[in-house]
């Protein structure tokens, strides 16, 4: 019976194809809402400890969503108002090879783990702006 051995080909490779198409839209369901970026925890030396993902951008927090990983994709939460620019430098040493010669990267305070992040020119303006438009905490405070 060897049409029974292309059937189960068959089965095996649709079933193939249906896991390929199910991890393709997990993997990407996230790039559309947010902006790509690199991040590692501090303190870290060379080019050790990067990871690809998302940062999506909320009202008072920005959340980092790990794009490889299939459980609790997402890894922190940095609050608007607890968060702070420690330090803006370009890549150096071994790090070039894995970004562009125009990526910045920004050392981020207040926020457990301490975190860099790996941003493009256009990432970092987003990021930055982010941050400059919180409202003033005596705004709060006043009830306005």
């Amino acid at each position: 019976m060897w049409w029974s051995g292309i059937v189960a080909v068959s089965v095996v490779l649709i079933a193939l194809a249906v896991a390929s198409y199910f991890f393709y839209c997990h993997m990407t369901a996230l790039q559309d809402k947010g902006t790509g970026v690199l991040m590692r925890v501090r303190p870290a030396e060379g080019e050790h400890g990067w990871r690809h993902g998302i940062l999506v951008y909320e009202e008072n927090r920005v959340r980092f969503y790990k794009l490889l990983k299939f459980v609790d994709r997402k890894a922190f939460d940095l609050n608007r108002d607890e968060i702070h620019i420690l330090a803006c430098r370009s890549p150096h040493g071994l790090e070039i090879r894995l970004m562009d010669e125009t990526t910045r990267i920004v050392a981020i305070t207040g926020c457990d783990p301490e975190v860099e992040l790996a941003l493009s020119p256009s990432a970092h303006a987003a990021l930055l702006s982010w941050l400059e438009s919180r409202p003033s905490k005596r705004l709060y405070q006043q009830g306005l």
